[in-house]
């Protein structure tokens, strides 16, 4: 159950406002568990005759939230600006479409980048939202419990938009109350006092925020104490105060709010919508009408057939690089070519010859069956999991000197990975979907599990096993390389669980014979029989000093990729330069750690707005 937070709100005039192109106009949907809420449209209403009751309240709140699920805020600029412009992805769909994201990720851009201008614009569309409600909340006759917890859920928000400009841009405009013609013109204000007004928006939404359990069903999905407490570590560790970062994430473990899902795979499903290790997310439900959701699953969906979105935003080959041998997380991350969709659907993902290495984010995959269109996907935007504060408290409480906390909540993050496996011999097993299984023609094999992907130097790689290497011919899967698992020391194996069984009943360190059923475009099937080391899957951190900190920064990596938190990381821990540099990427030392003011908006300011450093 989840809801849409949702309602129509204009200014009470269309006007530009200094920060963007165009006004902002709160416009938006109310739902509530699954089901639509039927109301009036309110189109005629403005912030002058608005907020006479508690209902509009709500509803002027509802319109605030209802900006995360814009395509300026978290959908295709912020695709670009996270995960495409760092090592995690590159910019996927065919090589000619939307070709401006190549620029993002090759550091090609310049000031007058059409990414940098929506991103700006967004978030201070969604500051405007929570402005009007923040002044005009305190006048309307409601119940004063009720009213402050929407100030607090406005200024949690606030909080949230000012933390994204300030990190991508730097110094920006601070405006806490909505413009009039007069404040046009707005210059940038030092960094320092942004996060000043974040921690003091976070504290007083800490203040006034319930507990996630507090909250009714209808209200699922808002701003809670623990979602605010999150923040204000995140702000901190972004701030090197590492004593106030560890001390919030201390207080939100210590709630009892929040525990890791057991089950990895679950996460980013319907049933994991909400779910316990769910801090904050974007709600989003599909309808038949196209509204309530959002483009995020359509930008980053299945390009081809089936039908289900755009291709952008691929998963490098970088990252599968970063994952540890055998780590499930990266079967759960990336969605092939020639695998069945993970809704139940039966239906496999078709190679798509326009497309260049084409996989998918797996993360943000949206139902084949959902009502509406395919851009009102109803997939919720995960923002902030239990993991991500685990990793948060981790690193703070290295860096205070605490190696045994921070190993602590470092393998708890690593405990879940394993999804209940403790073994490994270093592949991805995978079961062929059934188209794979048409084309290939296995009816005489009791095996459907194959090796989808061999991870460097796992004892499989060093045994022989290959990963699935594939082609398209006149539209049908060609194996050019597919090893099919036969057994594991005499345990007979039909589909993936029984693989991991039968791994999992073997011991650390032995060597055990591992039947294997090769099939080689233009030969006939081999049978052979490879000796493999059985290796500890994800075994516990027991490192100290520096090497503690490479683990806990890689943990991030693998454990939030494509969640579109590597960029910034990599930004607060000094690494861009390195991390870019060594892909052959021209980023420049003091100069791409902020992204440029935009163009336009300087063009547009009169002079009040200055550019970034060598820019």
């Amino acid at each position: 159950m989840k809801t849409l937070l949702n309602a129509t709100i204009q200014p009470h005039r269309l006007m530009r406002l200094p920060l963007m192109a165009a006004a902002a106009l709160l416009v938006l949907t109310v739902a509530a568990c699954d089901s639509f809420i039927d109301r009036k449209p309110l189109g005629e209403q403005t912030s002058e005759n608005f907020f006479l009751n508690e209902e509009e309240a709500i509803q002027g709140t509802n319109a605030t939230y209802n900006k995360l699920r814009d395509w300026n805020i978290h959908v295709f600029d912020y695709l670009g600006l996270t995960d495409m412009i760092s090592d995690d992805a590159t910019k996927g769909s065919t090589p000619t479409d939307a070709a401006h994201l190549l620029e993002l990720e090759n550091f090609t851009y310049d000031a007058g980048h059409q990414s940098f201008n929506g991103w700006w614009n967004g978030n201070y569309e969604g500051i405007y939202r929570a402005n009007v409600n923040i002044r005009n909340l305190p006048d309307v006759d409601m119940n004063p419990e009720l009213r402050d917890r929407l100030l607090g859920e406005n200024r949690f928000l606030r909080a949230y938009f000012y933390f994204n400009l300030v990190r991508g841009y730097g110094d920006v405009p601070l405006i806490t109350e909505p413009l009039t013609p007069e404040d046009y013109e707005q210059e940038r204000v030092p960094s320092e006092q942004i996060y000043e007004q974040i921690i003091d928006d976070l504290e007083f939404a800490a203040e006034n925020l319930p507990l996630k359990s507090e909250y009714a069903s209808d209200d699922l999905g808002r701003a809670t104490r623990g979602a605010a407490e999150s923040m204000l570590a995140r702000v901190y560790l972004y701030l090197e105060d590492y004593p106030n970062a560890e001390s919030y994430a201390r207080d939100v473990i210590n709630s009892g709010e929040y525990e890791l899902l057991s089950d990895y795979f679950t996460i980013f499903t319907d049933d994991g919508e909400n779910s316990s290790e769910s801090i904050f997310e974007v709600q989003a439900t599909a309808t038949e009408e196209d509204a309530g959701g959002s483009q995020f699953g359509q930008v980053q969906g299945v390009r081809g057939t089936p039908n289900l979105g755009w291709g952008f935003n691929r998963p490098s080959r970088n990252l599968d690089a970063a994952f540890e041998h055998g780590d499930l997380r990266h079967q759960a991350t990336i969605l092939f070519p020639w695998e069945e969709l993970p809704d139940g659907s039966g239906q496999t993902v078709i190679e798509n010859g326009s497309m260049e290495d084409e996989r998918y984010n797996k993360k943000a995959f949206a139902p084949s069956d959902h009502p509406g269109g395919r851009g009102n996907s109803p997939v919720n935007i995960r923002r902030f999991r239990y993991s991500d504060l685990l990793l948060i408290a981790a690193e703070a409480a290295y860096q205070n000197g605490s190696d045994g906390d921070a190993r602590n909540f470092l393998n708890q993050v690593r405990e879940r990975a394993r999804v209940g496996q403790s073994l490994t011999i270093g592949i991805l097993p995978e079961n062929a979907s059934p188209s794979m299984e048409n084309n290939l023609d296995l009816d005489d094999l009791d095996t459907r599990v194959f090796a989808r992907l061999v991870h460097a130097d796992s004892p499989a790689d060093q045994a022989g096993i290959e990963p699935f290497d594939h082609g398209l011919d006149r539209g049908r899967v060609r194996a050019d390389l597919v090893d099919f698992i036969v057994s594991v020391n005499g345990i007979s194996i039909t589909d993936r669980q029984s693989f991991l069984d039968a791994v999992e009943q073997q011991s650390a360190g032995e060597t055990v014979p591992v039947e294997i059923h090769r099939i080689r475009h233009g030969e006939d099937p081999e049978e052979l029989t490879v000796d493999v080391a059985i290796a500890e899957l994800l075994p516990d951190v027991t490192a100290s000093g520096d090497d503690l900190l490479q683990a806990i920064w890689h943990e991030r990596r693998v454990e939030l990729s494509m969640e579109q938190k590597r960029w910034f990381d990599l930004i607060r821990q000094g690494r861009a330069a390195d991390v870019m540099q060594a892909l052959d990427k021209p980023f420049e030392a003091g100069k791409h750690e902020l992204f440029p003011i935009p163009q336009n908006e300087i063009d547009l300011s009169a002079g009040a707005l200055d550019q970034n450093p060598n820019w």
